[in-house]
């Protein structure tokens, strides 16, 4: 996400210092079911309009990391030499 911001703001020339993110994941179990929750922690720096702001979040949120996170996830595995 940071790399998206920064690439974001110096295309759009936004002056950006202080740029940071972290993202916690949080699971809960409901049932049978497991449901993961990830939250974002963006930090955009000082000093910048609301309309930077949104650039940037705009950017956050839609960078490929974000992206590949959305929707269903699947996990196959494939274990070598397993005999059947």
């Amino acid at each position: 996400m940071v790399l998206t911001m920064a690439a974001v703001a110096g295309h759009k020339g936004i002056p950006c210092s202080g740029l940071a993110a972290s993202v916690e994941s949080r699971t809960e179990f409901v049932g049978r079911e497991t449901r993961t929750r990830f939250v974002s922690h963006l930090k955009l720096g000082d000093g910048l309009t609301s309309r930077e702001q949104r650039i940037l979040y705009n950017a956050a949120r839609t960078c490929e990391v974000h992206k590949m996170l959305r929707g269903e996830l699947e996990f196959v595995e494939h274990i070598e030499g397993l005999q059947r």
